[in-house]
């Protein structure tokens, strides 16, 4: 079969945990043999040079993700494919992909990474009762199944009526992208601290600094538990996303914790590698998400999780990875304090339970084998 993949973005702020993973999910089916294409558009440059994927500028709104010159290219793009690929759901491209498939009569899968959380589903409800009447209804009377990428995303799936059949694959990672470095005591080069060193034990979050990811629920939870974890410094490591960041540095600076609480901007490829291996502790204090990347990379680096109900990693917690909580400052600041309490041995015993996790169910070639198993059933 031939796959095209579609999304709004590739960069990392306007596309987020959607580009990264459809760009991971696209190369590992062209490493497998499998012909693939991946479309999105960009706003001030391009992200990708790799071969089989195709950014359109795009113009108007951003938040519209609408490019003229990839409804032009829709039509030969479909037509040279078997199945067409949607990743994420209200955008432009959605507009253009989902009405070409139709019109070619070929092959819809939907992939919702989380678009159908009740605290994303509570955002701008009149914008996206517009799109479902202008096109996303559509799309889904036409979708030949839905990938979900949890069980809890599945059934949040089902919730909305959605009469197609829904498969769970979950996103996958190259495991072999995160083993220890060789020079692990070498300071971490980041945007905002030129060389990051450890002075004590640490806490990282890294994400989007977003209102969806929680850090203010974190940070008063953090200096909550603060007396007891003095050995203990909150590393956020991130992309403002919003001006959410001046918020975040003002709760700060309100609790009083700025000493105990570091910002380092983008961190990416080998420093980001490097960041999570340094870290004791990892955490997502989230609202919403569908399968968090930076948990199962945190995972990968044997690094063990907080994380709340709401982040959708339940089922990986509850198999000793780590600690889960609910999206309150109670109740994490509970949780943070059975971490940093804990003895060395059990967070390590955690850290490697996670790793066997992601080796056995989370490596690309199986998330890859799954995805062709239902594109072969159901298009």
């Amino acid at each position: 079969m031939r796959h095209l993949h579609f999304t709004q973005s590739l960069e990392p702020l306007q596309g987020g945990g959607l580009g990264s993973s459809a760009i991971a999910l696209h190369s590992h089916m062209e490493e497998a043999g499998i012909r693939s294409l991946l479309a999105a558009t960009y706003g001030a440059a391009r992200q990708q040079t790799r071969p089989g994927i195709l950014e359109y500028r795009r113009v108007g709104p951003d938040y519209l993700y609408y490019s003229p010159d990839m409804l032009e290219q829709a039509p030969a793009l479909v037509r040279d494919s078997d199945v067409t690929h949607g990743h994420g759901l209200y955008v432009g491209p959605n507009l253009i992909f989902g009405r070409e498939a139709r019109r070619q009569r070929k092959a819809l899968v939907y992939h919702v990474h989380g678009m159908f959380e009740p605290y994303i589903l509570r955002r701008s409800r009149w914008k996206k009762r517009l799109v479902h009447k202008l096109f996303e209804d559509r799309n889904i009377d036409d979708v030949r199944f839905w990938r979900a990428l949890t069980a809890v995303e599945a059934d949040q799936i089902a919730a909305t009526g959605a009469r197609r059949p829904i498969v769970v694959i979950p996103n996958g990672l190259d495991v072999a992208d995160f083993a220890r470095p060789a020079d692990g005591e070498r300071p971490i080069r980041t945007p905002l601290v030129e060389r990051l060193t450890r002075r004590s034990r640490r806490l990282l979050f890294l994400g989007r600094i977003h209102p969806k990811k929680g850090l203010l629920l974190l940070l008063p939870a953090w200096a909550r538990i603060l007396p007891q974890a003095r050995e203990w410094e909150l590393v956020i490591a991130g992309p403002d996303e919003g001006g959410h960041l001046q918020e975040v540095r003002a709760c700060v600076a309100n609790l009083g914790i700025g000493d105990r609480v570091i910002f380092t901007g983008l961190v990416q490829g080998d420093e980001k590698v490097r960041l999570l291996h340094s870290a004791d502790l990892f955490v997502l204090p989230s609202y919403s998400e569908g399968l968090p990347m930076s948990v199962l990379e945190a995972l990968a680096c044997e690094v063990p999780v907080i994380a709340t109900r709401e982040s959708n990693v339940g089922d990986l917690l509850a198999e000793g990875a780590g600690w889960q909580c609910s999206a309150q400052v109670d109740s994490l600041a509970e949780a943070l304090g059975q971490a940093v309490l804990a003895a060395e041995s059990e967070r390590a015993d955690r850290g490697s339970a996670g790793r066997r996790i992601i080796e056995a169910r989370y490596a690309w070639p199986a998330v890859v084998k799954e995805l062709e198993r239902a594109c072969g059933a159901y298009c």
